[in-house]
């Protein structure tokens, strides 16, 4: 969708963060970091991770997005058989993985940055979900 409506992506982005790290603050993570759209988040347990993809999944489908992206093909509306709601908008794969990362201080942020197999894994898992999947 950026290379076909970048005026559009520009505000939607804005939008989809501002999604992510409400729930991020609701649900008691952490953002280790993003790259491009891309979160990496952690939380005390399994279950509050799951939790949040839940609550991000569902506050997507109440932005008001762009009229741009909610006409294309890619963040139009879509209903399931019994007419829920299902995709509206930007739409986020997620993947979760549980286990002890490698912690260490980022010099530059400060911030606790997260590595090791364990993520290289969280990240495998999140890669093969299409939008709008966990």
């Amino acid at each position: 969708m950026w290379e076909t409506f970048p005026s559009a992506m520009r505000p939607a982005i804005k939008l989809h963060n501002e999604v992510m790290r409400r729930q991020l603050r609701l649900i008691g993570g952490y953002e280790v970091k993003t790259e491009g759209d891309a979160f990496m988040v952690s939380f005390p347990t399994a279950t509050s991770a799951l939790l949040w993809c839940f609550a991000v999944q569902q506050a997507l489908l109440e932005v008001q997005w762009p009229s741009e992206v909610v006409s294309s093909v890619l963040g139009q509306e879509i209903y399931d058989d019994d007419k829920t709601l299902i995709f509206k908008g930007l739409r986020v794969r997620m993947g979760i993985h549980w286990g002890q990362p490698v912690c260490e201080p980022d010099p530059v942020t400060r911030r606790m940055d997260y590595f090791g197999p364990m993520v290289n894994r969280a990240a495998r898992v999140a890669s093969v979900a299409d939008g709008g999947q966990v």
